[in-house]
């Protein structure tokens, strides 16, 4: 990893705090459509920003940011800057929803601009919710991993917390994972199977769990934020009566399908070797698409350098690296789309278009794959043991 001078480690340790700018742009767009006395209009903001800014800006300084060296984000003052950052995000995702639910409920939008703002409302309140909690349940503290199960529920998706490191990391790159898109599958197939497999493993998972430990059901973590979603959903029938039921399970809903549309392109055909004894390699940096930009660095908390994160999951978020690597080996390689994600977004709700554009990286990529020699024995896998379904977690 290149050497940064101590500002530029700092600044972006400071930059950090953009994350709360996605709670921030559904609001601030309803108050600049109040002081210009256009707030339908205004409700196009935050998918302007999305779809337009973005990509823009990431187009004229196409830079990540550097990468925070271990030790300082071990070091007592960093670690707690780096984690209450991180805690921060509840309060301010409750605050947010019941901003948003209000907002949206006074009559000051009409039906296109509610549903224009309930749309990108959905959409913000998912990135912010699931990609701070997917940080957080990675951590090994019981504080950290509850508040990351707290987040979840916010958007009615504590399954993820089940089955996101029990399924997903285990079996990333393989069809035992319902989480990893194939090639030639379409996003609107994939939504569907997620989801799906969501809940159902969660409910294997849970089972799993409560049965090696003997727990009756009424202790069973799937149930513990089921009843939180309930919570969020009952205050938000006492705030906003039938409307604010419709509010909640609407951002929920798209909040989720935002997630899996990133979890479509962070590992859309990439699939790992198997050797002769049917065991699939570790997981690499090549067994992910990737990228390193500013503002996606910044305000995703890195969740796009995927690469890293599946090789060093327990790497934390400002240490992750996206180190451009070059190479005849896929070994050497780290996937990249060639369009910023606000884009390929868009270009995944077109399967031709996106297998168009994608299908010929994904052939070079293929063709870098090189079989193991008789004599290369891979590390043991995870795959090693059976699958959930097969009666083993």
């Amino acid at each position: 990893m290149a050497k940064h001078h101590p500002w530029q480690l700092y600044l972006t340790s400071i930059g950090y705090l953009l994350v709360f700018g996605i709670p921030a742009i559904p609001l601030v767009s309803v108050w600049l459509g109040i002081k210009t006395h256009h707030p339908n209009l205004f409700s196009l903001l935050p998918l302007l920003v999305f779809y337009g800014i973005v990509p823009l800006l990431e187009y004229w300084f196409p830079y990540g940011v550097p990468s925070a060296p271990e030790e300082l984000s071990r070091s007592k003052g960093w670690s707690y800057y780096y984690r209450g950052l991180l805690w921060l995000c509840l309060p301010v995702q409750l605050a947010m929803l019941y901003c948003a639910l209000n907002i949206w409920g006074c009559g000051l939008l009409n039906p296109w601009g509610s549903l224009i703002y309930l749309v990108s409302l959905g959409m913000y309140s998912g990135m912010f919710a699931i990609t701070v909690a997917h940080e957080l349940i990675h951590h090994q503290q019981r504080l950290d991993r509850a508040l990351g199960g707290l987040l979840l529920s916010t958007v009615g998706f504590g399954t993820f917390k089940l089955v996101h490191l029990r399924i997903h990391h285990r079996y990333v790159g393989t069809s035992l994972d319902f989480a990893t898109a194939q090639r030639d599958q379409s996003i609107y197939s994939f939504w569907w199977q997620s989801l799906m497999g969501n809940w159902s493993e969660a409910v294997r998972c849970d089972r799993q769990d409560r049965a090696k430990t003997n727990q009756p059901f009424w202790k069973s973590e799937l149930l513990l934020w089921s009843l939180c979603s309930l919570l969020w959903l009952t205050l938000a029938i006492a705030i906003g009566g039938w409307q604010g039921a419709l509010f909640w399970g609407c951002q929920a809903i798209i909040g989720i399908l935002q997630l899996d549309l990133i979890n479509y392109l962070q590992h859309y055909g990439l699939t790992r070797q198997q050797d002769a004894a049917g065991r699939y390699e570790p997981v690499q940096f090549h067994h992910a698409w990737s990228v390193g930009l500013f503002l996606h660095d910044l305000v995703l908390i890195n969740l796009l350098r995927h690469g890293d994160h599946h090789a060093n999951p327990q790497r934390s978020y400002p240490t992750l690296r996206h180190d451009h690597q070059s190479g005849n080996d896929s070994q050497n390689v780290i996937p990249e789309y060639p369009y910023n994600y606000s884009i390929m977004y868009l270009l995944a709700l077109v399967p031709p278009l996106f297998q168009r554009v994608v299908h010929p990286q994904l052939d070079h990529l293929n063709s870098l794959q090189t079989q193991p020699s008789p004599n290369q024995v891979l590390a043991p896998s995870p795959l090693s043991t059976p699958h959930p379904s097969q009666g083993r977690a």
